[in-house]
């Protein structure tokens, strides 16, 4: 596990393809609720000029998810804040950390989410201040004090690990903004009257981060399990019309599709009470990540009406193999209560962990 309290990394990443970026970001907010990255942050940036919106908005443009003109428009996982435009002149971030370490930085009135949201938006404002722009934050964005928005974001959580996903109006095309968004929205280059190199703001915004959270980024890349996840999210997500159009996402876990199926005796002995017991505990912080079925023996498929029962059980049930854990397909665990941190691993990488059915009809066999 990594102690995402102490380690910040500013992840090293490049793609052209948007729809990466948005499966790299919500790669890099899995892992870090599961205590496998540090708080990280990744600037990532677009050619094609696109629209982030998010589920559950108002859709503040003129058109159904799709395209407006040229203009593609994209779904994230974020449940707030503004719709974004985004093009070559953007700096588009995100944000993935544990929220509970910001709490010993914040001051005045604290606002659950507001105040973590406007206490990270200070960083970027001063970024924008240091080439001379008067701006203010506010929990949802960076204003000119005119009211003009120049920065937009959308959070997401789960608990108490944050997704900060947003965009800075840097050297935007203002035209192709103003027809696809309704609100007032400017850029810095704009305010300031000159083109301004986006690497300007990057420097200011780092060292920002690294004087107020007393720490030193670490320019790092993806670690493999968050490409390999990324890469899931690609594929099965981001790429498709389901997620953009229809917000239909597939259910994905940590390293893919996760369905725990646990065998019991009926009515549960207390091995079995005590297996059910393990795996609620270890799949207790990643419920909308690992399904959990429970299957007893002799109930038949009536148990579940809306779920399939993995064809294995009827090869463990003719065996008398009982208690068993099946994740995804494979007998990973049986007879015996496993380790709780072998349980855990084998949730999270069930690759790792071979298929022991076979081992265990010919143990079956011998002693018939």
């Amino acid at each position: 596990m990594v102690n995402n309290e102490n380690n910040w990394r500013l992840l090293q990443y490049e793609t052209s393809d948007p729809k990466m970026s948005l499966a790299v970001s919500e790669a890099i907010f899995r892992c870090n609720r599961a205590g496998l990255s540090p708080n990280t942050i990744y600037f990532w940036k677009t050619s094609n000029p696109i629209i982030l919106f998010y589920s559950g908005s108002k859709h503040e443009i003129s058109s159904e998810p799709g395209k407006v003109g040229e203009i593609e428009l994209l779904r994230t996982c974020g449940v707030a804040g503004n719709n974004q435009f985004c093009d070559a002149g953007n700096i588009n971030f995100s944000i993935a950390m544990n929220s509970k370490f910001l709490i010993p930085f914040l001051e005045g009135e604290y606002q659950p989410l507001l105040s973590e949201y406007k206490f990270l938006l200070n960083f970027f404002a001063e970024g924008i201040r240091g080439v001379g722009l008067k701006v203010k934050e506010e929990p949802y964005g960076i204003f000119t004090i005119e009211g003009r928005e120049i920065a937009s974001i959308q959070p997401a959580w789960i608990k108490d690990i944050l997704l900060l996903q947003g965009t800075i109006y840097i050297n935007t095309n203002l035209e192709n903004l103003n027809k696809v968004l309704k609100r007032e929205v400017t850029s810095v280059s704009k305010e300031i009257g000159k083109t301004i190199k986006p690497q300007e703001i990057l420097v200011r915004i780092g060292n920002e981060f690294e004087k107020k959270l007393n720490m030193s980024f670490k320019k790092e890349g993806p670690i493999e399990t968050e490409q390999r996840l990324a890469e899931k999210l690609y594929n099965k997500k981001y790429n498709t019309e389901k997620w953009h159009k229809e917000g239909k996402a597939p259910f994905l876990a940590l390293m893919g599709e996760t369905l725990v199926a646990l065998y019991v005796a009926n009515p549960p002995t207390s091995k079995c009470r005590q297996l059910i017991e393990m795996v609620k505990r270890v799949t207790n912080k990643i419920m909308d990540e690992v399904k959990v079925i429970v299957w007893r023996r002799g109930a038949g498929v009536e148990q579940h009406p809306s779920e399939l029962m993995p064809p294995v059980i009827v090869t463990l049930s003719k065996a008398h193999i009982i208690p068993a854990v099946i994740i995804n397909g494979e007998v990973k665990f049986a007879l015996e209560i496993p380790q709780e941190d072998d349980l855990r691993e084998a949730i999270y990488n069930p690759d790792k962990y071979p298929d022991i059915l076979g081992s265990l009809l010919k143990i079956r066999s011998k002693i018939s």
